[in-house]
């Protein structure tokens, strides 16, 4: 069965088009989301209908979270951002909808999640600055991965592999480009990246294919500029804007 996973789309609508454009040639069994389809970006609304309509799964991410109860923990751009994607979700069928959304799903040997296994809804996996940091990550790997054995999260907005032995990184070049894993009996975190806000200094979209033997990694390039302009025409902030350029 082949599966596409996609995360942190953030409401940008150009690049969630360009995503499901380029899944749908794939022709993959089932699309999972992974959380965060709102923040940030100008159209929440309309990337919820969508992600509605393409996914089977949908994950509660931190950002559908600071919808319905606050964003005291973001920080101030988060923060403006997120109640101006509240005031845009008011009505009761889509908070209701928001409300259901689970925070994990595990199927067979995967476990999916938004951040990572200690919180699958705040918790950031990372890539390790320090020994120390990369010693936390092989003994979560080999003490916290019970019942699975790979564990697919969004919200860093970084696409890679935290394996065992290292973090390795997709690398390819070009418009649209793709990098394949074998993953097959390992012990691993997918990061899958983000759709709608990459912040690996690579503006293209990412997402992520999933065979049950390796993983590939899709980076699809979108209208930023159009990206751009609504966030300027709903009166978000300019940075939001601007970042999608330099994909920080």
């Amino acid at each position: 069965m082949l599966q596409a996973l996609i995360a942190d789309v953030h409401a940008n609508l150009p690049a969630l088009e360009a995503v499901l454009a380029h899944i749908e040639a794939q022709k993959p069994d089932r699309i999972y989301c992974l959380g965060d389809t709102v923040g940030y970006g100008a159209q929440p609304r309309e990337c919820l209908q969508r992600v509605r309509r393409a996914c089977s799964l949908v994950l509660m991410g931190n950002h559908e979270q600071a919808v319905l109860h606050g964003a005291e923990h973001f920080t101030p751009l988060a923060r403006q951002a997120s109640e101006w994607t509240a005031r845009q979700l008011t009505d009761r069928e889509t908070l209701d909808y928001l409300g259901r959304l689970e925070p994990t799903k595990k199927e067979s040997s995967y476990l999916y999640v938004h951040g990572s296994i200690r919180d699958p809804v705040l918790d950031y996996v990372r890539e390790a600055d320090s020994p120390w940091m990369f010693q936390r990550l092989v003994r979560t790997l080999h003490e916290d991965f019970q019942g699975f054995d790979i564990c697919f999260v969004g919200h860093n907005h970084r696409a890679f592999l935290a394996t065992e032995v290292g973090y390795i990184f997709p690398h390819e070049e070009g418009p649209a480009a793709r990098t394949r894993f074998q993953v097959a009996g390992q012990k691993l975190y997918v990061s899958v990246g983000s759709v709608g806000q990459p912040r690996d200094g690579d503006p293209r979209a990412s997402y992520v294919l999933f065979d049950g033997t390796s993983v590939t990694y899709h980076r699809v390039p979108y209208d930023v500029d159009l990206a751009v302009r609504r966030i300027q025409e709903a009166g978000l902030p300019e940075f939001l804007g601007e970042r999608l350029r330099l994909g920080e």
